[in-house]
Parts: C-alpha cells; sequence; structure tokens
C-alpha cells in the first residue's frame, strides 16, 4: 500500500471522527456548563442516526477493517444505541468483488506457479465476496471441483493502518470524554478476530478441527481442505451445494422437513459449543446450507471460537436458574462466566434476568434465547453499572440468537435445553 492510500485513510478516519465529536460534544457540554435539561430522546436517537449514517458510508468508501469494526459493533447491542445495531447489520450483506486481474496476481503468487497448472477451471466471477477475502469456484487438474478463497492484496498492510487510525481515535475520544464508552476493549477484539481470520492456514485447522468432531454424525457436512494448495493467503476447499438453509420451499420441495433440518442444526451448535467448547462463531444463512439428501453443510471457519473450559456448563447453568427461576443460581451462573459489576452487588444480575425474561411470553426461560430476549438482556446492561461483559458471552450469545431467527424461518423453535435432552453438558 503505497503512501498516498495510507494518507487518505488515514485522513477519512480522522474526519469521521471529528465529525462524530461535533455532532455529540459540543451541545452535551453547553448543556453542562449552562445547567440546560437533558436533550429529548427524538433528538439523541437523531444524532444516532445520523452519526451511524456517516459511519457506514465510510465503511463502504473505505471497506477493509472499517466493514469489520461496523460488524463488530452490529453484534454489540450491550454497548451501542439501537439506531447503530440496525443501520451497521448493513455491512453484513454482500461486498462488491476485486477485479479478475487482482485475485489471478494473488493466486499464483501464492502457488508460486501459473493458475493453469493447478486448475484447468477457475471462474472468474466469485460465488461469494467479504471484506477480506472472496470465494470462486474451480476445477483442479484432477477433475476434482473446489471452491478458492482468496485473501484481497494488500490487505494485511491496510489492517494495520486502519487498526492504528483507530486506535489514535479511542485514545483521543476516552481522553475527551468524561464517561466514554469502552471502545478500545472492543478494538482489542477486534483486532485478534482479524488476526484470525487472515490467517487461512487457522481456518484450515478450525475446519478441519470441526470435521473431525462430525466424523460420526451423517447429517452434518464440513468441506475438505485441500493442504497441498492452501496457504496463509489461500484456502482451497471442497466445493459442496446445497439449499440456503432458510429457504423452506426448496427444502420441502425435496421431501425434507424443516423441522428436521432445524433438529440437525440445533444438536450441531449445541454440539459445538456446550460440548466441544469449540464452534463456528458465524452461523447467518450464507455460512449454511441443506442439501437434497437433509445433510448439513457448515461454511467459513474464519471466525472459530474457542471456550474457556467449563463455559459449556456455565451457560447450562444460567439456562437451567432463568428456567426454574432460581435466583441464586442465575447470580452464580452470571458470576461464573465473567460477569463483573462497578459495586459488586450482585443484584445487578438479577435484574438482567427479569429483563430478558420479561420478553418471554410466559414470563420463563422455556429452552430459547430469542433475538428480543437478547436484545432485551443487552439493553439491561447498557442501562446498568456492569462494567465487564465477557466477549465469549456476547459471541454466544449472538450464534443463539442467529439460530433462533432461522429456527423461527424454519418453523420452530432454537430450544437449547430440549437439543441437549435438559442435561448438562458431557
Amino acid at each position: 500500500m503505497d503512501l498516498l492510500t495510507r494518507v487518505y485513510r488515514s485522513f477519512e478516519i480522522f474526519w469521521l471522527s471529528a465529525r462524530l465529536w461535533l455532532l455529540y460534544k459540543p451541545e452535551e457540554l453547553a448543556r453542562r456548563w449552562l445547567r440546560l435539561p437533558e436533550a429529548s430522546e427524538a433528538r439523541i436517537n437523531g444524532k444516532h442516526a445520523r452519526a451511524a449514517d456517516w459511519i457506514l458510508a465510510c465503511a463502504f468508501r473505505l471497506r477493509g477493517v472499517i466493514i469489520k469494526m461496523c460488524q463488530a459493533v452490529a453484534t454489540r447491542s450491550d454497548m451501542f444505541p439501537p439506531e447503530f445495531v440496525d443501520k451497521l447489520k448493513a455491512c453484513h450483506d454482500a461486498i462488491p468483488p476485486k477485479p479478475w486481474d487482482l485475485v489471478k496476481t494473488t493466486v499464483e503468487r501464492e502457488l508460486g506457479k501459473p493458475i493453469d497448472a493447478v486448475f484447468t477451471e477457475f471462474e472468474h466471477t466469485p460465488i461469494a465476496s467479504a471484506s477480506l477475502a472472496q470465494v470462486h469456484a474451480a476445477k483442479l487438474v484432477d477433475g476434482r471441483e473446489v471452491a478458492v478463497k482468496v485473501q484481497y492484496p494488500d490487505i494485511e498492510q491496510i489492517v494495520r493502518t486502519d487498526l492504528a487510525n483507530m486506535r489514535r481515535a479511542c485514545i483521543v475520544y476516552e481522553w475527551f470524554d468524561k464517561e466514554p464508552l469502552e471502545l478500545l476493549p472492543l478494538l482489542t477484539e477486534l483486532t485478534t478476530h482479524l488476526g484470525y481470520e487472515l490467517d487461512f492456514e487457522r481456518e484450515a485447522d478450525s475446519a478441519e478441527r470441526v470435521r473431525e468432531l462430525f466424523s460420526d454424525n451423517e447429517h452434518v457436512v464440513v468441506p475438505a481442505v485441500h493442504r497441498e494448495w492452501s496457504t496463509k493467503r489461500l484456502l482451497v476447499m471442497e466445493k459442496v451445494e446445497g439449499m440456503k438453509i432458510t429457504d423452506v420451499d426448496a427444502i420441502k420441495a425435496c421431501g425434507i422437513d424443516p423441522e428436521d433440518v432445524l433438529q440437525d442444526l440445533m444438536d450441531s451448535y449445541v454440539r459445538m459449543i456446550l460440548a466441544a467448547g469449540f464452534f463456528q462463531a458465524d452461523p447467518h444463512p450464507g455460512n449454511l446450507m441443506v442439501t437434497p439428501e437433509r445433510k448439513l453443510i457448515l461454511l467459513d471457519f474464519g471466525l472459530s471460537k474457542e471456550l474457556p473450559e467449563g463455559y459449556g456448563l456455565g451457560l447450562f447453568e444460567l439456562m437451567f436458574s432463568l428456567m426454574t427461576l432460581n435466583e441464586a443460581a442465575m447470580i452464580r451462573a452470571f458470576q461464573e462466566l465473567g460477569f463483573e459489576t462497578k459495586t459488586g452487588d450482585t443484584d445487578t444480575f438479577l435484574i438482567l434476568s427479569r429483563r430478558m425474561l420479561a420478553r418471554s411470553d410466559t414470563g420463563t426461560f422455556e429452552g430459547e434465547f430469542t433475538e428480543e430476549m437478547t436484545d432485551e438482556l443487552f439493553d439491561a446492561i447498557r442501562e446498568n453499572p456492569v462494567v465487564r461483559v465477557p466477549s465469549d458471552f456476547v459471541l454466544v450469545g449472538r450464534v443463539f440468537s442467529f439460530l433462533s431467527g432461522i429456527a423461527h424461518t424454519l418453523g420452530g423453535r432454537a430450544n437449547v435445553l430440549a437439543a441437549m435432552g435438559a442435561g448438562p453438558p458431557g
């Protein structure tokens, strides 16, 4: 990446940061100094919406890490207002692909030989494109059909530049603001996740680990990795085809009961999260497919997560305490999962639990972390003195929320306790 590009990206981040500061802080300071009443909720929400629009526009201009940062914000409804979360979800949609010439150059550099020495066919138009890489269909010289994930050229330099710029912006923001949002920990978490997603060798390891986990399950498919042609920036995988998991009409047309697909989906994630403590952490419909033979296909292991020892048991205890309304067990479960408060007052955890249960139709937990319950939990966290929400819990909560949405599309419920037989993970 040349100097001019670095200067341009740095200026864009600086200018966005300045605009955001000017949008919020002068009025806030004036109200504080002049002792004026607080701004109306409608005015505050309007500012949030305008700020989210600016951030989204900047993300689409710069792509790369800014897209990933927006995706991270869109999953942290425990920290950010609904206007940010709702608008920045647009960054989960497909990103325009890079031109073929750049892709071909990257593939040949990683292979160390001409592209036709390995592939007899290589589709120029990608199957999918995202913020860090895109995927192309191809055929090896031995006739095997594969999917090739190609990392964008210069993306590592772009990542380093953008992370440095965002870190500077966060430091300045926290210096100016007396009660800042804890953005630096979020940026640190994002840096870790980006490191995972940029390392295709790690992704290959993760895919093989999950593939081995389901080696005894005929209903779950994880594409095999062709290690001989894969590198840190190039991932060559077995090509698998199926229906998008949310395409209910296509699933029914194959004579498959969507409830059976849902059962396979819940069994697989309960096994990964609660039993194995290692899971594919991005279960959106683009990463989940179903074959006409009712096999569940798991794709994209760039964001895979290993949970601390015993975390599955802690999650089970939280769910069981919510179901039985055992408040002492709720407090203990939140603490075991890593939640902390400023004051050490454990009653905060009861407030969180009651807010979650209030969004249930029956006022009790029935085994499903619905999107409404998860949103209510994170709303309560923003309004209460919770200092540390463990990132592991945020990621797991996000996964269960996604699974709930998919389950409702399939006409069922993402009942975690039912999938595990209402017994603790073993």
